[in-house]
């Protein structure tokens, strides 16, 4: 089908995909970061679909066939239209076939989707809403001592032992070196 876009740079690209109901079987998909566009001709009547992107759910992976020797793996645009639904990509190689699929929802700007049961899309990682939901990263003075003294603390310095005047001798604490008495 199609490479996948170059990170940063997506030129628009055409294609003829195959299509169950239009004439001939065919139709044209026209594919920019901003809109499908759809031609085909339905009954000698030619059409025009114009799609933004983000009418699309996502880029689905999903498993196509089964062989002896390993799988086929395709990448689609998802719409809750079946009919305009794009397919981007097919491959064997699942490594390949990953690594283009990340690209094709990155370059459109779209959720990964994975189909696990058969028309069922799924994100492949948590989401709250369209945006996806990961662990927080670990705070940067996350040492244990940080948890048990106060944030100021943990900046200052142990003191040197040369600069410590010692006690002498009679005198008494708090005092200074003053005469008790007076």
């Amino acid at each position: 089908m199609q490479p996948a876009p170059t990170p940063g740079a997506f030129a628009p690209r055409q294609f003829a995909a195959p299509d169950a109901r239009a004439d001939g079987r065919r139709r044209l998909v026209r594919l920019d970061a901003e809109t499908v566009v759809i031609a085909r001709v339905v009954a000698g009547v030619p059409m025009k679909v114009a799609v933004p992107t983000r009418a699309y759910r996502g880029v689905v992976l999903r498993l196509s066939s089964v062989r002896e020797d390993g799988f086929t793996y395709e990448i689609r645009l998802a719409h809750a239209d079946p009919d305009l639904c794009v397919t981007l990509a097919e491959a064997d190689d699942d490594w390949d076939i990953n690594a283009e699929w990340r690209l094709w929802a990155r370059a459109l700007g779209l959720p990964t989707l994975v189909e696990r049961l058969e028309g069922r899309d799924e994100p492949d990682r948590p989401m709250l809403g369209k945006v996806a939901v990961r662990r927080p990263a670990p705070r940067r003075r996350g040492k244990t001592i940080a948890s048990r003294r106060p944030r100021f603390l943990t900046r200052r310095k142990v003191g040197r032992p040369m600069l410590v005047t010692p006690a002498t001798e009679g005198a008494r604490e708090g005092s200074g070196g003053a005469d008790p008495e007076r």
